[in-house]
This record gives C-alpha cells, structure tokens and sequence, in this order.
C-alpha cells in the first residue's frame, strides 16, 4: 500500500535529496526510503551502545515500562533537547500558537 503525503522542505535539502536520488539511481521517493531506513538504522545502533533496547523490545512493554525506559536512556543530550523546545516555541509563536 502506497500513503501519499505532502511535505515542504526548504531549497537545500530538496537539491540534498535530488542528488542522492540521481547518485542512488532511483526516485526521489526510493531515496527518501532509503535516507529514513539508514537514519533509523543508525539511531538503532546508538541505542544498543547506549544500553537502550530495541524497538521490538520496547513494543512488547507496556507504556509506563516503555516511557521509564526512554526516560532512562535518552538519546538526545539535554542541550539538543532544551534547543528544540526553544525553536518549536518561537515557531508556534510566529503562527500565534502558545
């Protein structure tokens, strides 16, 4: 089953996305396929060497067991995390969000 979606990417990252796609030898979709599968698979990896089950094992917890995990063992640093909260604020603010 294919899910078509639409997504905005700014001029950079679609000229990122064109080239890997040529280089690759496949469609714009097909690399972006393939871009996702190498981001999960490294994010997998970093979680085993941080000591962060796999996601089947998470998928078989329950939640509460799920979130004391990823409580536990997070997998982006405290600077990253407090930076993001900072940008989504200001975007939700440009758009007259809280």
């Amino acid at each position: 089953m294919t899910i078509r979606t639409t997504v905005a990417f700014d001029p950079g990252t679609v000229a990122r996305w064109e080239r890997l796609a040529q280089r690759w030898g496949v469609s714009k979709s097909e690399a972006l396929r393939r871009a996702l599968e190498r981001a999960e698979a490294e994010l997998a990896v970093a979680g085993r060497a941080a000591g962060m089950p796999s996601m089947e094992e998470i998928a078989g917890m329950s939640p509460r067991e799920a979130l004391e995990v990823l409580r536990g063992t997070p997998m982006v640093s405290a600077e990253d995390g407090a930076r993001w909260r900072n940008e989504l604020r200001e975007t939700r603010e440009d758009f007259g969000g809280r």
